[in-house]
């Protein structure tokens, strides 16, 4: 019986040590995937090639973008933003910066029109349309900006309404 006291003992002292051991507090946590995030130069489009799509024509534009793959299609977020600065200020002002697809309804003379810019993320490449709904325009001009932002895969919250251009740069600071 003598030999079972001790096993007790060192039984009891091990496991009040662990039961008294406490885990330190979790510390601040970063912003998930911050460091992930990819994030174009503003670019202008040049040269933009005139397409016909059953009689209405447009322009595109394709930028190389590597850092767009299959996976972030899959699972991230591709983010376009457009600066168009080859309108007139009272059509789209300088400091405007919207996500595309931009729908721009205006006048020119007795017309009503509408531009449509859109962009379309593929695996390497971001390709950026024009198209006016009027079949205005012979020549785009090469003065409007655009950059892209690539979320990976995880990197997104819920949320119930989307971030506009300003939060997204703050929230993974990316300069404007």
């Amino acid at each position: 019986m003598k030999l079972h006291a001790p096993v007790f003992i060192i039984a009891f002292i091990t496991v009040v040590a662990f039961a008294s051991c406490k885990k330190g507090d979790i510390g601040p946590q970063g912003e998930p995937g911050t460091a992930n995030v990819i994030y174009s130069e503003w670019f202008t489009a040049s040269p933009w090639k005139k397409d016909t799509v059953f009689g209405i024509w447009g322009f595109n534009y394709s930028k190389s973008a590597p850092g767009i793959t299959q996976t972030v299609l899959d699972s991230g977020t591709v983010l376009t933003f457009g600066k168009l600065l080859g309108y007139n200020p009272t059509v789209w002002p300088s400091t405007q910066v919207s996500q595309l697809p931009i729908n721009l309804t205006y006048n020119q003379g007795a017309s009503t029109m509408t531009d449509t810019w859109s962009a379309l993320a593929t695996p390497g490449n971001l390709r950026i349309k024009f198209v006016n709904d009027k079949n205005f325009y012979t020549s785009i001009s090469t003065t409007h900006q655009f950059r892209y932002i690539i979320i990976p895969g995880g990197e997104r919250e819920g949320r119930s309404r989307p971030l506009s251009y300003e939060e997204i740069c703050r929230k993974y600071e990316i300069p404007e």
